[in-house]
């Protein structure tokens, strides 16, 4: 039997030309919007996949748009009070199902502030989409898989078209990224091979950098949900101010090294942990990462833009075949729900 997590990530070609459908519309009236409004600061409110889907948004809006972004912490309003000044401020709200407490509630308080909100969720009945000023709808079908696959990448779709009308004009080229996903489904069976190397496996250290930052993060957390694996995901700078003293004979290793600004500093790290002893698994198109590994993945050349989408695909897979080879039920991992209420 094909588990719901499959099906839904199988679905995302299709899925994501109705996310570029449903949040064309509202693009317009939303950059009317921020120049009249003033707004020189974007913020944004997100837990789970959807803040790893704010982290990309968080380097590539301001990479290609000049539009700073930063993250509001939900507990600010929600335990502290805080009076956060919003004015001139535009709050993203991103959240697949647009109903839990504590994003209502950051919400309310962020509009009576001063900020303006965008909401990106899949659910346009929930009170973020109504109480949000501007709702970028995902449309991608209701998710039945408590982990976020499609949504995830919908969400970062939505945020790159959000991307293209704030700060200076540009091009997040989606329609290109979402024709390439179906390159990324073709690879499942490379990706199961994988999976079954490592299935049996645990204490995973996860290195990628720049805009893929937010897709590591995002399989840190497929691992820890799908899989109940430790692991903990580091851009490889910062891996070198500490974390690098975990790297030693032994240790397990997963690298998302796209091909381009950081060549040098991939290649590199491959080879600190080849010659460590550790375990590589790479997902790269660098040939001399791919050397270094022991299990790998040849990805297809990818740019800033595309490669946390692409990537985001693949690492859904690798969750997916992980969860499946140890015997696990990917749609409803112990302890979870698809509306997390926290505070």
């Amino acid at each position: 039997m094909i588990s719901l997590m499959q099906q839904e990530i199988f679905s995302e070609p299709e899925m994501l030309k109705r996310t570029v459908a449903a949040c064309a519309p509202v693009l317009p009236a939303i950059k009317k919007a921020f120049e009249e409004r003033g707004i020189t600061n974007i913020v944004t409110m997100s837990r789970g996949s959807s803040d790893n889907a704010a982290t990309v948004f968080s380097f590539v809006c301001p990479l290609f748009s000049g539009m700073k972004v930063g993250k509001y912490h939900p507990s600010l309003t929600t335990v502290y009070d805080a009076d956060v000044d919003m004015k001139n401020t535009c709050m993203v709200v991103i959240s697949q199902s647009g109903m839990s407490k504590d994003t209502i509630a950051v919400l309310r308080k962020a509009k009576k502030l001063g900020a303006m909100i965008v909401g990106v969720t899949n659910n346009e009945e929930s009170d973020t989409a109504k109480e949000s000023d501007f709702h970028l709808f995902l449309d991608v079908d209701e998710e039945k898989s408590v982990a976020a696959t499609k949504t995830f990448i919908a969400e970062i779709i939505a945020l790159y078209m959000l991307a293209t009308v704030v700060g200076k004009p540009c091009d997040t080229k989606v329609n290109e990224t979402i024709a390439r996903v179906k390159d990324i489904l073709a690879l499942n069976d490379d990706i199961k091979a994988v999976a079954e190397q490592l299935y049996k496996l645990n204490n995973f250290i996860i290195l990628s950098r720049g805009t893929m930052q937010g897709t590591g993060d995002e399989l840190s957390l497929k691992l820890t949900e799908c899989c109940y694996l430790f692991n903990r995901s580091y851009s490889s700078a910062n891996f070198m101010h500490g974390p690098l003293s975990l790297l030693a004979e032994g240790a397990n290793v997963i690298m998302l090294a796209p091909k381009g600004r950081f060549d040098a500093e991939f290649i590199e790290m491959a080879n600190r942990v080849k010659d460590a002893g550790a375990n590589l698994t790479a997902f790269s198109d660098i040939p001399e990462v791919l050397a270094c590994a022991k299990q790998k993945v040849e990805m297809p050349a990818v740019c800033d833009l595309c490669g946390p989408v692409l990537y985001g695909t693949a690492v859904s897979l690798l969750a997916l075949n992980i969860g499946l080879a140890k015997g696990l039920n990917v749609d409803s991992p112990r302890n979870l729900k698809k509306v997390t209420v926290t505070l």
